[in-house]
């Protein structure tokens, strides 16, 4: 029993590393009532440039730019109102995924856009390659993920 206990722990590691190749660690900090914060994220590798923004009224977004102008986001808002992405909420129809709603499409350009949203969190991308998406839905499903523990 013991044997296949390790068996098993050692398949879940390799297979874990397998899922994440094109994927890359990273930090997404924020801070909230004078608190600071951080979670743990999967980004797809390659990415140009990372940038933070905080707004005046306290919305705090940390984008990964990538060649070719994709971008994938990770947001903590304040006023969840906010818009980080056009929606045409007539076109898209919300869909529910790990108690999250998200919108998923394809602009003029045949690009892929998404975005996720949970209590005060917005994660999603735009910009990105057919080829793409799967690897950032993978990185959006793993914040969404790790915001429920």
């Amino acid at each position: 029993m013991k044997q296949f206990i390790v068996v098993f722990l050692l398949m879940i590691f390799c297979s874990s590393c397998f899922l994440f190749s094109d994927m890359k660690k990273a930090n997404f900090s924020f801070s909230e009532n004078g608190t600071k914060h951080s979670v743990n994220v999967v980004v797809p590798k390659k990415y140009s440039k990372t940038e933070t923004r905080t707004d005046s009224a306290g919305n705090q977004v940390h984008y990964f730019l990538y060649p070719g102008g994709a971008q994938l986001y990770f947001a903590f808002l304040k006023d969840t109102t906010t818009e980080l992405q056009t929606i045409n909420y007539a076109e898209n129809i919300p869909k529910e995924l790990y108690q999250t709603v998200f919108y998923k499409g394809v602009d003029s350009t045949n690009h892929y856009w998404r975005e996720t949203r949970f209590n005060n969190y917005k994660a999603g991308y735009r910009n990105v390659e057919e080829d793409d998406d799967g690897t950032f839905d993978s990185a959006i499903n793993y914040f969404s993920l790790h915001l429920m523990r």
